[in-house]
């Protein structure tokens, strides 16, 4: 399922001039969720229901292109970056706060 795009840049949203309901990332198929999304809550949640993380983006990428997409973009705006696999690490390290998270569930073989 393709996330629609919209021309709000994410240094809008990250310096809080306003709070767009989908961030563009160029190249990017897969799903891209923030704080104003409707499944935000659901999709930072992890295993360990003791981190409560609160990352700017959850990128669920569909294929390795996406997680390129999803590196790239962190890189350029200077966001920490989290790889969540099965959400399962006791650690809590699948989610970080205001960075972003490449979630790779959906590549699941």
């Amino acid at each position: 399922m393709t996330t629609p795009m919209t021309t709000t840049t994410y240094a809008e949203a990250h310096h809080g001039s306003m709070q767009p309901t989908v961030v563009e990332i160029d190249g990017f198929r897969g799903r891209l969720i923030n704080a104003s999304h409707a499944d935000y809550d659901v999709a930072r949640a992890i295993w360990n229901g003791a981190i409560d993380r609160r990352p700017h983006l959850i990128a669920r990428c569909i294929g390795t292109a996406d997680v390129v997409a999803a590196v790239r973009f962190a890189r350029d705006h200077d966001l920490e970056i989290a790889i969540r696999g099965g959400g399962h690490g006791v650690a809590g390290t699948a989610v970080c706060d205001d960075g972003i998270v490449i979630d790779l569930s959906a590549m699941r073989g």
